[in-house]
């Protein structure tokens, strides 16, 4: 009896031990799959690996990234109805919609993939044909063409909703330079009364001038172009030596329809 009992014990002892190492077996087997099963679902790891990761892709996203760029625009802009002389006679009685052309460079730090912002440099000039004004007495008066050059300063941002579109938005600051504008016509009132000719009306000054605009770019993201519009805001012209106190300008500003093209570097 004492025999057959030992014998069932060592059975049930070896049948555990059996268990024991099978089941050992299996948990190291799962233990060295662990990490090419989580592999291959997305490489979503233990804390550790996650974390490395973690850290490689906000570095690619999130660390700042300078880009330049080098613009061309023209544009069509349309003077303001502010007024030149006391009489009533505005910027818009004196020109017609001017054409010009800005060559643009800025420097951008996206700090997002999407979005950036930076400062930009644009030199710029416009030529606003005089045209003949013509009044009830039978006088009439012509203006020359009015040339402005602009060299502004400021700051822009810049957002890429897709591959293949952008908007932009900038303000700037800068100095406008006026140039000189002689005038030719009839004056029944002058003194003497009759015509004249080539008599300065603006002299050349210097002022300050605001801008904001935006812009919309179609293209890569290594070339574009660009639709855009802007508003300038300028000190008035200067009274010439051949005209008397009722010419007083005042501050002009005019309005602006942009195409151009743009290269990133």
């Amino acid at each position: 009896m004492r025999s057959d009992t030992s014998k069932m014990l060592m059975k049930k002892t070896l049948l555990l031990s059996f268990l024991l190492a099978g089941a050992g077996a299996s948990a190291a087997a799962a233990q060295e799959s662990a990490d090419p099963l989580w592999t291959d679902l997305g490489a979503a790891r233990g804390f550790p690996s996650l974390q490395e990761q973690g850290g490689q892709v906000l570095e690619e996203w999130y660390s700042p990234r300078l880009r330049a760029s080098l613009s061309v625009f023209g544009r069509i802009s349309f003077p303001s109805d502010t007024q030149v002389t006391n009489s009533g006679l505005w910027y818009s009685d004196f020109f017609g919609a001017g054409y010009g052309l800005s060559v643009e460079g800025d420097l951008l730090s996206f700090v997002m993939p999407h979005l950036g912002a930076g400062g930009y440099l644009s030199f710029g000039w416009d030529r606003f044909g005089g045209q003949t004004m013509n009044f009830s007495n039978g006088d009439f008066a012509k203006p020359g063409d009015l040339d402005l050059s602009t060299v502004i300063v400021g700051g822009k941002i810049v957002q890429q909703f897709s591959p293949f579109v952008s908007w932009e938005g900038r303000m700037g600051l800068g100095i406008v330079h006026y140039s000189k504008v002689d005038w030719s016509g009839f004056d029944s009132g002058g003194l003497p009364p009759g015509p004249f000719s080539n008599e300065e009306l603006f002299r050349p000054i210097n002022r300050g001038v605001l801008e904001i605009g935006g812009r919309v770019g179609v293209g890569s993201r290594q070339v574009q172009a660009d639709f855009g519009f802007g508003w300038r805001y300028m000190g008035g012209a200067a009274r010439g030596r051949d005209v008397s106190a009722f010419v007083d300008p005042d501050p002009l500003y005019t309005f602006a329809l942009e195409l151009g093209l743009t290269i990133r570097l």
